[in-house]
């Protein structure tokens, strides 16, 4: 009598099929990998900051090496990528704004130069050119004439002594100086909009309006630099800018626009 297959007359789903020894050894070898260490967060952030930092370093170098073989505009390129990168050692800081405003100023680019000047002068107020740099019949000039203004202020800011009973406002005024002329243009543009805001003096209010105006054009904010303009020769229709400020490249036109905008116009005579 032929031997009943008892597997084949189990239903389908109650079957055992036994795995491939293949498959059960390929499954033994992942389950006992060692997954790769995971580099840590810190460990990640040291390794960006530190990529971060050698970047700087090597605009800075690169900057410096193509100013001394004449490449001037591709100097000045590295140069301003490693000063915006605010990585630099303030020594090295001090290099690259040192030779970005000598490339300035021998392009005839004066006010960038003055205002690279300013920004080093910024980092260390003792900050000199040596003595063959500070002969140079450009930059020199323009490297006295801002260290003068820089000291000036500062003498002024130290011999005036601050009122009994200062107004707020014309406290966020001098603040928004203050924040203006250290580069800080949206802070200033801040302080500004809220001195306004307080009951200022007519002095005060001019120069509110004169330095927002200011720190708009300087960020590209033409429409409102203008506006600021206007309401300033809204309050004193003969105001004027100082020479100096007057042959700005950026705001200079932007205030001559406005006065037009502004000027009253004189009514036609009536003719018999």
């Amino acid at each position: 009598m032929p031997s009943r297959n008892t597997d084949a007359a189990k239903p389908a789903s109650t079957r055992f099929f036994a795995p491939p020894l293949g498959l059960l050894l390929a499954a033994s070898l992942l389950g006992c990998a060692v997954p790769p260490e995971e580099m840590s967060a810190s460990s990640l952030y040291e390794s960006t900051k530190q990529d971060r930092l050698d970047k700087a370093s090597g605009n800075l170098n690169e900057g410096l090496r193509l100013y001394g073989i004449g490449n001037y505009e591709g100097a000045l390129k590295s140069l301003l990528s490693a000063s915006d990168s605010s990585l630099l050692t303030p020594q090295q800081e001090l290099n690259a704004r040192k030779h970005t405003a000598f490339i300035h100023c021998a392009a005839n680019r004066i006010n960038e130069c003055k205002t690279e000047f300013a920004k080093a002068l910024a980092i260390d107020k003792s900050f000199e050119l040596s003595a063959a740099e500070a002969g140079h019949p450009i930059w020199g000039p323009a490297f006295r004439g801002i260290k003068g203004e820089t000291e000036s202020r500062q003498e002024r800011k130290a011999s005036v002594q601050a009122p009994i009973a200062s107004s707020s406002g014309s406290s966020l005024v001098a603040d928004g100086v203050t924040s203006y002329e250290s580069g800080d243009y949206t802070k200033a543009i801040k302080q500004f909009s809220d001195a306004l805001k307080e009951a200022l003096s007519a002095e005060d209010q001019l120069k509110a309006r004169k330095f927002m105006a200011f720190s708009y054009c300087v960020t590209n904010r033409t429409t409102l630099c203008r506006q600021e303009f206007e309401k300033l020769l809204q309050t004193k229709p003969d105001f004027d800018l100082l020479p100096s400020e007057a042959g700005h490249p950026t705001w200079g036109p932007v205030f001559r626009a406005a006065k037009n905008r502004v000027r009253p116009t004189t009514a036609p005579k009536k003719t018999s």
